[in-house]
């Protein structure tokens, strides 16, 4: 495909996105600089091995209404033209994704016509996105969930060493800063489920039943777990006030700015450590249950292949092309000529 083909049906098929993807948009994005660009790739082998050819100087940036960013690139390819579809890194401002290749969806292969592509995008590739994130949304949750459940437990372990038999710090400058470090580890923790725990949230909710809170191996988990929404905004809310509080230091001088910035964070986290605290029962049970839940809509997704792709074979094996031929009818024989008396 010659190269102003190549921009041609880029452009296309930036152009059909908007109108079978509500919420999504598509631009065309030259790349000046393409090896610069692969660092921002969730794929790092099919999508990376196209970049690293050195054809690429424009692509197709898909964003969605979370933040979700997709990659259409073109193969350059006179034999086989068309478009690779892939996944750009989500949005993990905690750095607690595991963002690796093996995690990454797997590659789309793009259909020339733009509106096929995009019904591609649509009904193929987003849901194995989803999939994709939840899987390691939910694993960064579990290590914030046993993060702080960790931080709790040690501070147990050390705080009745600080005080006397009546339970009163022996030294309140050491239990005041022992207090301040399990707040700090706590949130951190807190920061990775307002950063993911929304979305894995909202998908729990809409894949359990009412029959899953009833009865199930999740409905002791999502009994659990009611109420972390709340928890999620609260704590979110003590996130805002602390970053407001924060940007009105950008006029004072850098000593003291440092000096107030500290205090504030030491405020935030302390006041935090309560949603911390709701999130070590709340967590882990958003948790177990967004696992369970995926894994079961994984394995139905896996039944039903099987199931399509067993009635694909019937429907193409020879004894099944079309219907029985019917016996053959007894020839129609003459009448027999009549004997003379």
């Amino acid at each position: 495909m010659p190269p102003d083909r190549h921009s041609d049906c880029l452009t296309e098929f930036a152009k059909a996105v908007p109108d079978q993807m509500p919420g999504w948009g598509a631009h065309v994005r030259m790349l000046p600089d393409p090896d610069g660009f692969r660092s921002q790739l969730w794929d790092q082998l099919v999508l990376d091995s196209i970049f690293q050819g050195g054809a690429v100087t424009e692509v197709v940036v898909l964003t969605g209404p979370d933040h979700d960013r997709l990659i259409a690139v073109p193969t350059h390819r006179s034999d086989d033209p068309g478009l690779v579809l892939g996944a750009l890194r989500p949005p993990d401002p905690t750095g607690t994704l595991d963002l690796t290749r093996n995690t990454a969806p797997a590659f789309a292969a793009l259909d020339l016509d733009p509106e096929r592509a995009v019904a591609e995008v649509k009904d193929a590739f987003l849901p194995d996105y989803g999939r994709a994130l939840l899987r390691v949304q939910i694993q960064a949750l579990r290590a914030a969930a046993a993060g702080i459940v960790q931080a709790s437990a040690d501070w147990d372990d050390i705080s009745g060493t600080l005080c006397d038999a009546e339970g009163w710090p022996i030294d309140d400058k050491v239990y005041a800063d022992g207090k301040v470090a399990r707040d700090a580890c706590a949130w951190t923790h807190v920061e990775t489920f307002l950063a993911h725990g929304p979305r894995v949230l909202a998908h729990t909710r809409e894949a359990a039943t009412s029959r899953d809170y009833d009865h199930g191996p999740a409905s002791t988990d999502l009994r659990r777990m009611r109420g972390i929404d709340t928890t999620l905004e609260r704590a979110q809310a003590l996130q805002t006030e602390w970053e407001q509080v924060v940007a009105l230091m950008d006029g004072s001088q850098p000593g003291s700015r440092e000096l107030y910035e500290d205090q504030a964070r030491e405020i935030r986290n302390s006041e935090g450590w309560h949603y911390a605290d709701e999130l070590i029962r709340q967590g882990p049970a958003l948790v177990r249950a967004a696992d369970h839940l995926l894994s079961r809509a994984d394995t139905e997704r896996r039944a039903g292949d099987l199931r399509r792709d067993a009635a694909l074979t019937r429907s193409a094996s020879p004894s099944h092309t079309g219907p029985a031929p019917s016996s053959p009818a007894p020839p129609v024989l003459p009448p027999a000529p009549r004997r003379s008396r």
